[in-house]
């Protein structure tokens, strides 16, 4: 208990941000697999306390990637309000009510193709400009840091995407990438992070069979 103690005394003030961005970015999780219309606020928190941590570990592009998430959420704002009003067009003849629901739109392939082209370039783009970067100013923690910082950022740009357009197979792009980022990060030593990333693939399970248990497809 001592140890434990200590340990949390010797934390600085990077430390005690670490673990705000954990506490806060579990809970986002946790209102992702409810698909609550707060989700997209605590993902506007999330994403600022997490510009401070990886700018801090040297992580660029997800430092960079924080604000796509921030545009992402004003965007999901719109998109919820816009399902839900077709779902309420569509339970009009007396299902059940569409506050009750989990609404999930069908995977659309065509988009899915564009957005796997995009990506593909992206993270080609992405990791020899953080590789040029890391040489030139010796920022990287260790040397394939800005491939998996550029891939990790990359993907979960494609993942919020497509929880912004409510499909189901975002799910599963956030557990292999969040498997991805715990071995990062334990590497890396950002070990609260880490923790936090075991918690979001547990709780993409729960989503996964809330979703599927809960969700109505909205056409």
């Amino acid at each position: 208990m001592q140890q434990i103690l200590d340990y949390f005394a010797g934390l600085d003030i990077w430390g005690w941000l670490e673990i705000l961005a954990m506490v806060v970015g579990i809970y986002y999780v946790f209102l992702e697999i409810r698909k609550t219309k707060l989700l997209w606020y605590i993902c506007i928190l999330t994403s600022v306390l997490n510009i401070f941590v990886y700018w801090h570990n040297s992580f660029l592009s997800m430092t960079v990637i924080q604000v796509y998430y921030i545009v992402m959420a004003f965007y999901g704002l719109h998109a919820f309000k816009e399902i839900k009003e077709e779902a309420d067009e569509e339970s009009a003849g007396g299902q059940k009510p569409a506050e009750d629901q989990v609404l999930i739109r069908r995977f659309d392939w065509k988009t899915g193709a564009v957005v796997l082209v995009i990506a593909v370039a992206a993270y080609f783009a992405v990791a020899h400009m953080l590789k040029v970067y890391a040489e030139t100013h010796g920022t990287a923690l260790f040397p394939s840091q800005p491939y998996w910082d550029a891939f990790i950022a990359v993907g979960s740009m494609v993942g919020t995407f497509f929880l912004s357009k409510s499909y189901m197979c975002q799910w599963y792009v956030w557990i292999g990438l969040d498997l991805l980022t715990v071995g990062v990060f334990l590497y890396s030593g950002m070990y609260w992070m880490a923790v936090m990333y075991v918690v979001y693939i547990i709780l993409c399970f729960f989503g996964i069979r809330n979703w599927r248990r809960n969700g109505v497809y909205v056409e």
